[in-house]
């Protein structure tokens, strides 16, 4: 009975506190962290502020566990739908796809990630590229250097490629339309990909 009873309260918990970062994400996507007011916050999730001070002592906090869960949920479901293919191409392919997928489905998360990539608070930033990380290697190992070793893409620079394609992606992803679609859609930024990685043309490269 005991363990019932603590199951019940771990389930109410972890809704709260989705509710709460669900709120979160919709006042960053519209204010950003500068404007964004806990009180908002708290009323948009349905709760007291004091609710959302028991679960993040501050703002900055709050802002913190947002950025871990969401950017944790990104990764991984762009990580997984990639690795379902076995050819370099068709992960290229993927990689646009899923990721674009994942921003016009999650768009007030998506919205509040690049406010923050383009905000001035440094700690943010930081914390953001590390939690994005392995989407780099992603692109570096099982793509890049993949297609390389397989005769299929030209030999680039690997690590300078993955930095130029996590930008090209971050920088369509970033701007969606009204109805959370990229002003280039994935089979056009994966068909100017792969024809520069395939023919030689050449790739301006990250330093």
């Amino acid at each position: 009975m005991i363990r019932h009873k603590k199951s019940e309260r771990d389930e109410v918990m972890g809704e709260t506190r989705a509710r709460l970062l669900e709120a979160t994400a919709e006042e960053l996507a519209q204010k950003g962290y500068q404007g964004a007011n806990v009180n908002h916050i708290a009323r948009a999730a349905g709760f007291s502020i004091g609710t959302v001070y028991n679960y993040f002592p501050s703002k900055r906090d709050l802002m913190s566990a947002f950025i871990a869960e969401f950017s944790q949920m990104h990764v991984d479901f762009m990580r997984e739908s990639v690795l379902q293919e076995q050819r370099p191409e068709q992960r290229v392919e993927r990689f646009f796809e899923s990721g674009f997928d994942f921003v016009e489905n999650n768009l007030n998360q998506a919205r509040a990630i690049f406010n923050t990539l383009n905000g001035p608070d440094f700690e943010f930033k930081q914390a953001l590229f590390q939690s994005y990380l392995p989407l780099f290697e992603l692109l570096r190992v099982d793509i890049i250097e993949l297609g390389i070793q397989q005769g299929i893409f030209k030999q680039v620079e690997a690590q300078s490629t993955a930095n130029l394609l996590m930008l090209l992606y971050l920088g369509i992803a970033s701007q969606p339309g009204p109805q959370g679609k990229p002003w280039l859609n994935a089979g056009q930024v994966s068909l100017f990909v792969l024809d520069a990685l395939r023919t030689g043309k050449d790739l301006e490269m990250a330093g």
